[in-house]
């Protein structure tokens, strides 16, 4: 045999070796259920999903989500959230969403946006990792009529 023909041998034996070998076992990881702030978190982006739509669609404004109001209470997880920082942005957050349910029809994609950017206010400061779905929530505002000069 050549030295061609035993590396191929050796190569192919490896492989077989590569699909007889037992897989490692997974590591058993401890994960721990979410927290009860972290739960609303995920209420509150369904709803912000839902509100979107309406808003978008034109149509009246989900029920208001009184469960939000919960929010400085709610049991973050552990190490997560510093109330000094957190708890003002949560007061602007109802305070938007008052006003987002206050609005009149035409400036309710204005004051929607402002709802969505008090929620990235926060998550640039608290818990980054939600931002790329809280930028896709902006509905984006129509360009303006350009005026004619005359």
């Amino acid at each position: 045999m050549t030295t061609r023909h035993l590396l191929v041998l050796a190569i192919l034996a490896l492989c077989g070796l590569a699909f007889v070998m037992p897989s490692p076992s997974p590591v058993p990881q401890d994960l721990k259920p979410p927290s009860e702030l972290a739960l609303l978190m995920r209420n509150m982006a369904s709803f912000m999903d839902t509100a979107k739509s309406h808003t978008v669609r034109g149509i009246d404004r989900p029920p208001y989500p009184e469960q939000f109001k919960k929010m400085k209470t709610a049991t973050p997880t552990e190490g997560m959230v510093e109330h000094a920082v957190f708890d003002p942005f949560a007061d602007f957050f109802l305070t938007t969403l008052d006003s987002y349910y206050k609005a009149k029809k035409k400036d309710r994609v204005q004051r929607y946006n402002a709802l969505v950017q008090a929620c990235a206010n926060c998550h640039m400061q608290v818990c980054p990792g939600p931002l790329v779905r809280i930028k896709k929530m902006y509905v984006p505002l129509p360009e303006p009529i350009p005026t004619q000069k005359k």
